[in-house]
C-alpha cells in the first residue's frame, strides 16, 4: 500500500514539474569551486544570538548563508554573507496585494538590500518570481547582487525517484520553511559540509488556542524576540489555518529535514545541527567548533 501511495506521489511530482518547474542555467562552475568549502546556514531563531556570541570568529571566518529579513539588522554588514536567499511569496508582490506589515518588511528588505550589500553576494529566489517587479528593480539599483534562481516545486513519492528530481535541480521538500530551500541549494551548489545554526524551530511551544478556537502560534526571531506576539497562520487564500493545519505544516516541514538527510547522504553531504537551541531531531547535532 505503501509503495502504490508513493508511487501516485511521484507521478503527481512530476506532473507539477512538468508544470512548474523552469530549466536552470548549469551551476557547474559553482559547484566545482564550492566542493572544498564549507558553509554555515544561518536561520533568524532567537539563539542565532548565542551562537554569534559563543563563535563569531568561526562564524566570520566561514562562508554563509542568510535569510528573509536577516539584511535589515546590523549582523548583515558586520558578517557580509556570501549567500542569501528569499522564498515567501510575499516578497515577491506588489504592495496592492499585501497588507501594511509586508509592505513595511518589503520596503525595509528591498531597500537592506540594495543600499547595504557592498560586496559580492549570490542572491538566491524561486525561479517563478523572476518576473517580479522588486527583484527588476533591485538588478538596477545594485550590480553586486547575482541573483540566482531555484525551482521551489514540492516532489514527493518514491525515495528513489525524488532523490533523482532533486539531484536535476527540479525541485525539492515541500519548502514549508524557508531552511529547507536553504540546505537543498547548499547541496546542489557543491557544498560537502553544512552547518545550521538558529533553528529553533520552537513552534509546537508556542502554539495555543484562542477563547474564540482561534490558533495562534508566536513565531520569534533574534530580532524580534521580546516583542512578538502569538499570531493566526494564513493560508494560500488567506484564511487563517485551523489547529490541525498549523500542526500539518509543521509536519510537513520536519518531515522535510529527514528527505533532505537522506539525500545529502546520496550526494555525499555532511548536515550538522549546531544550533544552541534546536526542535529539528533529523541532523546530527555538534558545536561549530568541533564540525568546521
Amino acid at each position: 500500500m505503501s509503495f502504490i501511495k508513493n508511487f501516485i506521489l511521484s507521478a503527481l511530482s512530476f506532473l507539477k514539474i512538468l508544470l512548474w518547474s523552469k530549466p536552470l542555467k548549469s551551476n557547474k562552475k559553482e559547484r566545482q569551486k564550492n566542493q572544498n568549502k564549507k558553509l554555515i546556514v544561518v536561520v533568524n531563531g532567537p539563539s542565532f544570538r548565542k551562537s554569534l556570541e559563543k563563535y563569531s570568529e568561526i562564524i566570520k571566518q566561514t562562508p554563509i548563508l542568510t535569510v528573509n529579513l536577516f539584511c535589515c539588522y546590523d549582523f548583515f554588514e558586520a558578517l557580509k554573507p556570501k549567500h542569501y536567499l528569499l522564498l515567501a511569496p510575499q516578497f515577491f508582490k506588489e504592495d496592492k496585494e499585501l497588507s501594511e506589515l509586508y509592505i513595511k518588511n518589503n520596503k525595509d528588505l528591498f531597500s537592506s538590500l540594495a543600499t547595504k550589500t557592498s560586496w559580492e553576494m549570490n542572491l538566491y529566489v524561486p525561479i517563478k518570481f523572476k518576473k517580479s517587479k522588486n527583484l527588476k528593480e533591485l538588478k538596477i539599483k545594485n550590480k553586486k547582487l547575482k541573483i540566482q534562481y531555484f525551482n521551489s516545486t514540492p516532489i514527493e513519492g518514491l525515495k528513489n525517484v525524488s532523490n533523482f528530481f532533486f539531484s536535476q535541480r527540479l525541485g525539492m521538500p515541500r519548502p514549508h520553511n524557508v531552511l529547507i530551500p536553504s540546505l537543498m541549494v547548499a547541496i546542489s551548489n557543491g557544498f560537502k559540509k553544512i552547518a545550521i545554526i538558529g533553528a529553533d524551530h520552537s513552534w509546537l511551544s508556542e502554539v495555543s488556542v484562542s477563547n474564540k478556537n482561534e490558533a495562534l502560534v508566536n513565531q520569534k526571531h533574534f530580532y524580534d524576540e521580546a516583542t512578538s506576539k502569538s499570531e493566526q497562520m494564513n493560508d494560500y487564500i488567506k484564511r487563517p489555518r485551523k489547529l490541525h493545519e498549523v500542526l500539518h505544516k509543521f509536519f510537513l516541514a520536519f518531515k522535510g529535514y529527514w528527505e533532505i538527510k537522506d539525500f545529502a547522504q546520496n550526494k555525499k553531504v555532511q548536515i550538522v545541527n549546531s544550533s544552541e537551541t534546536s526542535m529539528i531531531d533529523a541532523f546530527d547535532r555538534k558545536s561549530l567548533d568541533a564540525f568546521l
